[in-house]
């Protein structure tokens, strides 16, 4: 019997079966430590390469209750050397099922629900429910997509990523601190040419090179592989015949350099990885209970970077940017509308309008749908079911007005199905 104001034992709590209980003793020991609160906790990991793999083996290890997993990419054998989870599967299957197949097996008492898409694809509820978001990305433009629905479900986000010898994590908090826009990170982008660079005389020596990629792309209808050798001196004999010619007091490229110029996979080790996984993991840890009402330790809201050669972190404060277009006040309105799946625009608009916006009757606004890959102009005379807009999708509104001046509206849609 419990006790009326004392804390409710994690070692006889009921909604745990003597194995779970057993297998969590260690962490049940530790003081403040909520089991519950993990166990009822929704986790959503973006990115189930080196860093989402590891991070997904140690919730699930510590008993978190659902974890969704969202990666589009099949797996490669270069992924083995640091993807535990991968260990036992083939090459060319999504990367999301293995891993989720993998966690059953480490521990059968949660629940892992995987994804092999886009984020954009993956149902918007998925988004509503988490309790927050972990990106495992490689990528800025991804990375943008998830701090953008980060912002507009107010759901904590912790990033990380790996480089060489570094790594950073970084809490992104509602409200608090910056998001990942307030000063967004410039992406690494690769050379692009103009056609007339690609036909004409080469005028970067970067340029050579990929006037070798395209000249074996050209024979073979597709680009070169990078780990067979005869194709990879096609690329460099092209590339150096056109450096020696136009770049004579340079040095030619030598075949590392060319791999790695046309393969552009980041260097990376498995300790990097691990320790910028287990901080992220450690965080997600603290935040489950922060979430659910329960004070264990204090959520780092600094941007932190770890140099792997010399042992050491450094803290970095992220101030908000408030002229942010996307966490300040001059981000888009976001107006959650409860409305029948049934409903058409007009419907819609009619709601909108009861909430102190206004339209010009002739000319009514246009209603983009702005969770997909591509934004999808809506329909007006089509039911919103009908055009498979899903319960919490994001309609884009243009052409509003509000106190007298031109507005745009992020509207959020929480459908009614009956």
């Amino acid at each position: 019997m419990n006790v009326k104001g004392t804390k409710k034992s994690n070692f006889f709590d009921e909604a745990f079966s003597k194995d779970e209980r057993q297998r969590f003793d260690r962490q049940l020991r530790l003081p403040g430590w909520n089991q519950k609160a993990l166990k009822d906790s929704i986790v959503l990991i973006v990115g189930v390469g080196g860093l989402g793999t590891e991070i997904a083996k140690n919730l699930a290890m510590a008993g978190v209750g659902t974890i969704h997993l969202i990666d589009l990419d099949i797996i490669e054998y270069s992924n083995l050397n640091r993807q535990i989870l991968f260990s036992d599967a083939d090459e060319g299957e999504p990367k999301a099922k293995v891993a989720a197949r993998a966690l059953k097996k480490i521990n059968p008492y949660s629940e892992y629900i995987w994804h092999h898409s886009n984020l954009e694809d993956v149902d918007p509820g998925i988004y509503a429910t988490a309790d927050m978001y972990i990106s495992g990305l490689d990528s800025v433009t991804a990375r943008n997509e998830l701090i953008r629905r980060a912002v507009q479900y107010r759901k904590p986000m912790i990033d990380g990523g790996t480089a060489t010898y570094y790594g950073h994590v970084y809490t992104y908090l509602p409200g608090k601190n910056a998001c990942l826009q307030c000063d967004p990170q410039r992406e690494r982008e690769r050379e692009t040419l103009a056609a007339c660079t690609l036909v004409g005389i080469p005028r970067k020596k970067s340029h050579c090179l990929l006037k070798g990629q395209l000249y074996f792309e050209s024979k073979n209808n597709r680009p070169p592989d990078t780990t067979i050798l005869e194709e990879m001196n096609l690329v460099i004999n092209y590339a150096n015949n056109l450096v020696k010619e136009h770049f004579p007091s340079e040095t030619i490229f030598s075949l590392d350099e060319v791999v790695k110029m046309v393969d552009q996979h980041d260097p990376t080790i498995i300790s990097i990885n691990a320790v910028i996984a287990s901080l992220q993991s450690q965080e997600a840890l603290k935040l489950m209970h922060h979430l659910k009402g329960i004070e264990l330790g204090t959520v780092n809201p600094e941007y932190v970077i770890y140099n792997g050669l010399v042992g050491k972190f450094f803290y970095i404060e992220k101030p908000r940017n408030k002229n942010c277009m996307l966490c300040s006040k001059n981000a888009t309105i976001i107006e959650e509308i409860q409305i029948p799946a049934t409903a058409t625009i007009d419907v819609l608009l009619s709601i909108i309008k009861s909430r102190g916006y206004n339209y010009d009757p002739e000319f009514l606004p246009s209603f983009w749908l702005i969770d997909k890959k591509d934004p999808v102009d809506v329909e007006m005379d089509l039911t919103l079911k009908e055009q498979g807009i899903r319960n919490h999708e994001t309609l884009y509104v243009t052409g509003l007005t509000n106190k007298g001046k031109e507005i745009d509206l992020n509207v959020r849609l929480i459908l009614n199905q009956s």
